[in-house]
């Protein structure tokens, strides 16, 4: 099987960045955060069961998830917040797995953006590798790229775990405070190293 690395870091880390370029080298990248759309498309298992749970309110016209709509209802109560986590998590890890069994190369890298210590995730990969930045840096991006207000994204930040946490998860740290050309060497480095460990 397939080595598999964790990736993971922050809202403006610039996780992106680092797994476009693991793909540009030929690298498998699985993105749990597109996984997470797939499984709620249209006539999807999971979507009809958050139908039952939640509602018809829950979908446009189009038959598509009105996503902040979900977000209201399920973000109520703790609850609701287990609910959706009990309909979307186990359809999220399903996929990935399916995913990784095709991956035909040494390693493969999954991220997951919310990697914590009691993720499911962990148990099947070899390394974690961490996107750091600094914090203002990571404000900068977020603000670049959409339309939250500094406060908002510090809001995002607080529900999330803090660098000093992910580095406890990690076996790599990428502090990716420079230029994209800094990021993409770093990328190479490792690269080199997780060829060599899953061929070893």
């Amino acid at each position: 099987m397939t080595h598999i690395i964790g990736l993971t870091g922050g809202i403006g880390s610039g996780k992106t960045v680092i797994s476009d370029h693991f793909a540009s080298l030929g690298v498998p990248v699985i993105d749990t955060d597109i996984i997470a759309r797939i499984i709620v498309e249209p006539e999807q298992p999971a979507l009809l069961e958050l139908v039952k749970s939640f509602g018809k309110s829950i979908l446009l016209e189009s038959g598509h998830l009105d996503r902040p709509q979900l977000r209201k209802l399920a973000f109520a109560d703790d609850v609701s917040k287990a609910t959706l986590d009990a309909i979307t998590h186990p359809a999220i890890r399903q996929e990935t797995l399916e995913q990784i069994q095709t991956a035909d190369y040494p390693y493969c890298i999954v991220v997951v953006p919310l990697l914590a210590a009691n993720s499911p995730f962990l148990s099947i990969m070899k390394r974690v590798l961490v996107v750091t930045a600094n914090r203002q840096v990571k404000i900068e991006r977020v603000e670049k790229r959409s339309a939250l207000r500094p406060d908002e994204i510090e809001r995002i930040m607080q529900t999330q775990l803090n660098d000093q946490q992910r580095s406890l998860l990690a076996n790599d740290i990428i502090v990716n405070d420079g230029s994209i050309k800094d990021a993409q060497s770093s990328v190479e480095q490792l690269h080199r190293q997780y060829l060599s460990l899953a061929n070893a």
